[in-house]
């Protein structure tokens, strides 16, 4: 289950984002988890120790005797506490995965946690690459940023940002500059190429972020959706998959199957909709995205309408979203441009510098749910035969005014 923080929970998990941006879990603290301290080990958190080589649930015996017993790190105001978690299967025909907080009742008692309070579970690693668990009350308790730096360490993010803000500002106070690329029409990558010649950063044509693998730069000109990345789905088991053998024609496939008939291209199939959640799904054609929290997996689903049926189309799993999302967003900086063109050269100027710290994958799968986060399928291709088309690059998107929800607490750099 997701559990939502409110926004005074969120300020809290920025300030702890700000030194660790590794993988977390939020537990909701209700009066039956503090009587009975037999908490559900759901998905997110099994997949969190599992990948920190902790506890594999499902190599566990049935019974609280065979679980696992693991310390971790409760960070308060002005002081830490060591409190064992332990990880078991209960001893049913389920083997329902299960863990409890050490003397968690007693914490209650002692006004360390109130029902209703949300906890943050995460990791930290180590300069021997060993984890550690911690806990963090963010509704009661709260630990200062100089507690929580002391415990679980110090980001290099923020020395990347800190090193490369001096240029930026530079930038910001230089005016216009002529596009990197020369004289020609304006292409939607010239604002960001153009950026980066000006930081001395290569041209992006590697899968990580721009600065060292640790800030990734967006710039953008014009009101649109901010794209977040781009990933193909996966079709196995699909409608698509029984279409088209070849895996790599998939999305042509797709296309061809799914678009409705092209108006600008004669005798082709186009599909240019933008996908939203099943309550907002932004599209006609039946398309919404699923989060199945069973299969780790969010699903591209279509209803039929003839056959008063949902199917699903195409699915990407959690492992590739969380990974992808990392890898392009370790933290972020986005800039808006302005344009004017001088002697046949488009000119930049650079404006409204934002820094995000790495997304939430919790928040991303919520606001897919919600349909603040939104893929966008953009191409066409020939009816039958060789697919003849193009795909003008799918790629999953959300809403500016809706960034701050993902990336956490986003610093307008002061000029």
């Amino acid at each position: 289950m997701i559990f939502t923080p409110y926004e005074d929970e969120l300020r809290v998990i920025n300030k702890i984002q700000k030194f660790q941006n590794t993988d977390y879990v939020l537990l909701r603290l209700t009066p039956t988890m503090i009587e009975k301290n037999n908490i559900d080990a759901n998905q997110y958190l099994r997949e969190m120790l599992l990948h920190a080589n902790i506890v594999d649930y499902e190599t566990l015996e049935n019974g609280g005797s065979n679980g696992l017993e693991f310390p971790s790190t409760l960070i308060l105001p002005k002081k830490k506490k060591k409190v064992k978690l332990k990880f078991y299967r209960v001893n049913n025909s389920r083997g329902d995965r299960r863990f409890s907080i050490e003397t968690i009742k007693r914490k209650y008692q002692n006004g360390i946690f109130y029902s209703g309070d949300l906890l943050y579970i995460s990791l930290s690693i180590d300069i021997y690459e060993s984890p550690s668990i911690f806990i963090v009350n963010l509704t009661h308790n709260i630990p200062s940023e100089e507690m929580l730096k002391s415990i679980i360490g110090f980001d290099p993010i923020t020395q990347k940002f800190n090193e490369i803000k001096p240029h930026l500002v530079e930038i910001i106070h230089g005016g216009f500059y002529n596009n990197s690329k020369g004289k020609g029409k304006i292409a939607p990558k010239d604002v960001g190429d153009t950026l980066e010649s000006l930081l001395k950063v290569p041209t992006n044509n590697n899968p990580g972020a721009d600065l060292d693998g640790l800030i990734e730069l967006k710039t953008k000109y014009s009101k649109t959706l901010d794209t977040l990345f781009t990933l193909r789905p996966c079709f196995e088991g699909t409608e698509v998959a029984t279409y088209e053998t070849n895996d790599r024609s998939r999305v042509s496939a797709f296309t061809r199957l799914y678009g409705y008939d092209s108006d600008k291209h004669p005798n082709c199939s186009s599909l240019y909709i933008t996908i939203g959640s099943i309550d907002n799904p932004q599209n006609k054609q039946g398309f919404f995205l699923h989060v199945d929290e069973d299969n780790l997996k969010v699903s591209l689903m279509k209803t039929d309408p003839f056959k008063n049926s949902v199917v699903e189309t195409a699915f990407w799993t959690f492992d590739a979203l969380k990974q992808q999302l990392s890898i392009k967003h370790p933290a972020t900086l986005w800039l808006k441009a302005n344009t004017r063109e001088n002697n046949g050269v488009i000119q930049f100027k650079y404006t409204d510098i934002k820094f995000s710290k790495a997304p939430q994958f919790m928040t991303f799968l919520s606001l897919i749910k919600s349909g603040i986060i939104t893929y966008d399928w953009r191409g066409y291709t020939s009816k039958e035969g060789k697919y003849k088309g193009k795909n003008h690059g799918n790629a999953w998107r959300i809403k500016p005014a809706a960034k701050s929800k993902l990336f956490g607490e986003i610093e307008k750099i002061e000029l």
